[in-house]
């Protein structure tokens, strides 16, 4: 009894799926939704006789109440989940038997497992209009879903979305806004140019994202630079000097001229002067220097005396005593004399006065007695001390030292420059009655050398009168110029690196206005000590002596990373002054094996100054590679290029091992130039020289 209820509830179940045929095996077709209830079983059974059987035993009755007897249905080959057949058997016999077994039946229409069949297809809804719906696999059966219309509310886009033949109907055609909205109803948001005015006159007005955002110049701290900085009508107000230029007042030259515009001429001017006798001062009248009141070298006479000031006495002459000189005493400061000042006398060698000679130098004590040298208590080789030591190899002060603490001005430039420009003197010291100085690279001492000194030199372009003739850059007025540097910090470029920290301190030197000239220097990639590599705005562009100190303490052993964003770099250092942008910094974002910048992306803002001449010069060995990415990917050379010549007044340069990665072309399509990049730091500074004088004689430089 316990089969036959099995049995009974399985055909339940299988009417209630599938529905079963009077003959009881399960139809082709959907269900009948007929289920049988608990009386009906022996119909059931009854039912089952017409099942077709293999190898049947007995009567198909007692194949479904004997409880030896147990079906089931099975998959038929190859296991598809529509087909089955019902097998039955004996478990009872040994081995156990197949006493039923059906034929494959469809017992299912599709695969319930796969509820979509058939997407998108065509069809057209009860009103005719056109739509779509899916063929389904719904519990077994196909079913088809609702025929859905593709027609839906009118709107401002160009396109028939009503399905009524009219296109944006209801719309009045306007013209286009900055609102990120189709305005003119032509398929395009936000097309079009407009301009803005921030108070400098019209510029570029660039909408972004419903977002105007104005790219014009807005008014700024006037400077002294020919120019209508905060745009009020009004050129270098309260900014020219008394002399109606910009920058300090030169200093008054002696020239002629009234150089400090304060209507006097060459006033207060005095420099130190010279002889080999003593140093002194000179005056400045009507633009030469005169009146020098050193000590004058005068022609050597037999006076005991050093009338030359060349450290000897009386040298080279014949000093002849005569009768009326016996007996006179001559200062001197010389042999068999060790030190201090002495005298020597004539002397008569006969009775009769006939020779008269001219003695041996001898401390003044070696005289006081008679015969002269005869008192025990006098040194006669130790003179009288002279109070000032003079360079002559002899110790005149009588401390046991010669020449010490002796030192001169000195100046061996052209009459004239002294102090004109950059020309100043310099100092010498004495040695064995010698003036000069010490060499700094031999140690040694070089007569005649005048250390320190600055002389006229060729005139470059720095701001700085280098030939000292009065005239500052040939008369040109050198331009605002702010000079970024991006330097490759990746671990292989240590070597380049040291000559190029090397170059750019030479060459700052050089260049060392404080105004006109300001300096900046991008880093990449840096890192955090770990794996993290990221791009640094090392330092804002300023002057001379912060650049220089935050340059000098730049150590290449902290170079690291191999992911140079440099291209990145030139990309976000223009982003507030370029006015071509292929791709905005705010819709990027950086690749995983980069860190965010520091400062972030959006906010790596260099300090450029408005009207100013823009120099980047780039030091790399490896090829243009970006790491700042958005939808379409990474930035482009070309994308960068694009940048730089959308901005404007800018050159670009760059220092490379190769000429074919394409740094060149960048360089010399912004009117910049590639250069080699070596470890030579002569090379390097030979270079970098070049790119300074290309900013005086192209725009960096513009006439007075």
């Amino acid at each position: 009894m316990k089969n036959i209820l099995t049995l009974f509830i399985f055909f339940t179940i299988c009417t209630q799926l599938v529905g079963c045929s009077n003959n009881g095996i399960p139809h082709h077709g959907p269900p009948n939704n007929q289920a049988l209830a608990p009386t009906d079983t022996p119909d059931v059974v009854a039912d089952l006789k017409d099942l077709p059987l293999i190898d049947v035993a007995e009567d198909i009755y007692s194949i479904f109440t004997d409880p030896c007897i147990e079906c089931a249905w099975y998959f038929c080959p190859p296991l598809d989940a529509i087909w089955q057949k019902q097998i039955c058997i004996n478990k009872c016999q040994d081995p156990p038997t197949v006493v039923l077994e059906s034929e494959c039946i469809e017992y299912l229409e599709c695969d319930p497992s796969q509820y979509i069949m058939s997407a998108g297809l065509v069809c057209e809804t009860i009103d005719g209009y056109p739509g779509t719906q899916d063929k389904v696999c719904n519990k077994g059966q196909i079913k088809y879903t609702d025929c859905i219309t593709a027609c839906v509310d009118e709107i401002c886009n160009g396109v028939d979305d009503d399905c009524d033949q009219l296109i944006d109907e209801g719309f009045d055609l306007i013209l286009e806004l900055c609102n990120n909205i189709d305005d003119n109803c032509n398929g395009i948001v936000d097309e079009g140019e407009w301009e803005c005015d921030k108070g400098c006159g019209p510029g570029p007005n660039l909408c972004v994202a419903g977002e105007l955002i104005c790219m014009a110049l807005e008014p700024g701290e006037e400077i002294c630079d020919g120019k209508d900085n905060d745009c009020d009508g009004s050129i270098d107000e309260d900014q020219l000097n008394a002399c109606g230029q910009c920058g300090i007042l030169p200093p008054e030259s002696c020239n002629g001229i009234d150089d400090d515009c304060n209507g006097l001429i060459d006033e207060e001017l005095m420099q130190p002067c010279g002889t080999a006798c003593g140093e002194g001062y000179e005056v400045c009248k009507g633009g030469l220097w005169i009146s020098c009141n050193a000590p004058q070298a005068m022609i050597e006479i037999c006076d005991g005396l050093d009338n030359d000031c060349d450290g000897q006495i009386d040298e080279g002459l014949e000093c002849i005593c005569t009768i009326q000189d016996v007996g006179a005493f001559f200062p001197c400061q010389e042999n068999p004399l060790l030190c201090g000042q002495g005298y020597k006398t004539c002397e008569c060698i006969d009775p009769t006065c006939e020779t008269i000679v001219t003695t041996s130098c001898y401390a003044i004590c070696h005289w006081m007695v008679d015969p002269p040298g005869s008192d025990p208590a006098c040194d006669s080789f130790v003179g009288m001390p002279i109070t000032n030591e003079d360079c002559n190899n002899f110790d005149d002060d009588c401390d046991q030292l010669i020449d010490e603490d002796l030192t001169s001005g000195c100046y061996t430039g052209e009459a004239g420059t002294m102090y004109i420009g950059v020309c100043i003197p310099g100092e010498m010291v004495c040695e064995g009655g010698a003036w000069g100085n010490i060499n700094e690279t031999s140690l040694n001492f070089v007569p005649g050398y005048c250390k320190d000194e600055i002389v006229p030199q060729e005139e470059v372009c720095n701001g700085i009168d280098d030939d000292c003739n009065g005239e500052t850059d040939w008369g040109e007025k050198l331009q605002n110029t702010d000079i970024l540097f991006i330097v490759d910090w990746s671990g292989s470029m240590s070597q380049e690196l040291n000559a190029v920290l090397i170059a750019l301190n030479q060459f700052a030197a050089t260049y060392s206005d404080e105004t006109v000239l300001q300096w900046g220097t991008i880093l990449g990639p840096r890192t955090d000590g770990a794996w993290l590599e990221y791009l640094e705005l090392y330092h804002d562009l300023s002057g001379f002596s912060n650049f220089l100190t935050l340059m000098s303490s730049l150590n290449s052993n902290t170079m690291g990373g191999g992911h140079e964003m440099l291209l990145d770099a030139i990309f976000l250092s223009l982003q507030n002054i370029s006015g071509t942008f292929p791709k905005l910094p705010a819709d990027m974002e950086w690749a995983t094996s980069v860190d965010e910048s520091i400062p972030y992306h959006d906010d790596f803002l260099v300090g450029w100054r408005a009207n100013s001449a823009k120099i980047i010069i780039l030091f790399s060995d490896e090829k243009p590679q970006s790491y700042l990415v958005d939808d379409a990917g990474p930035l482009s050379s070309s994308d960068v290029t694009l940048t730089i010549l959308g901005t404007p007044q800018l050159k670009f340069y760059a220092f490379s091992i190769s000429k074919t990665w394409g740094w060149d072309e960048m360089a010399i399509d912004s009117g910049g130039k590639y250069f080699e990049l070596t470890s030579s730091p002569a090379s390097m500074y030979s270079s970098l020289m070049e790119i300074l004088d290309d900013i005086c004689s192209g725009a960096g430089a513009e006439s007075e």
